[in-house]
């Protein structure tokens, strides 16, 4: 799959799991993990002001995210990463 494909797949589980702590949008991005294993690199990108993050909503984000992509007979890994915009002022 390509990283649209998987994109436009996982942006409205996160959308369903984190859209109550700001959750806006997702980039996927294709690449190799730290053991040099295929990865598929996902971070889910958070409005500036919003709740904190809740651990279980992100786990369960992360694993209906890793049963999409395996569905679909890709056997590379998901990592989900969490980029939340910087404050004014901690620039």
């Amino acid at each position: 799959m390509t990283d649209e494909e998987i994109r436009r797949l996982v942006e409205p589980i996160l959308r369903r799991h984190l859209g109550p702590f700001g959750f806006e949008t997702a980039e996927v991005v294709s690449g190799r993990d730290h053991d040099g294993d295929p990865a598929i690199f996902v971070s889910a990108k958070y409005r500036l002001g919003e709740p904190k993050l809740d651990a279980d909503a992100a786990l369960l984000a992360m694993n209906e995210v890793w049963d999409t992509v395996r569905s679909r007979n890709d056997d590379r890994i998901p990592y989900l990463q969490h980029r939340f915009p910087e404050p004014e002022g901690r620039r």
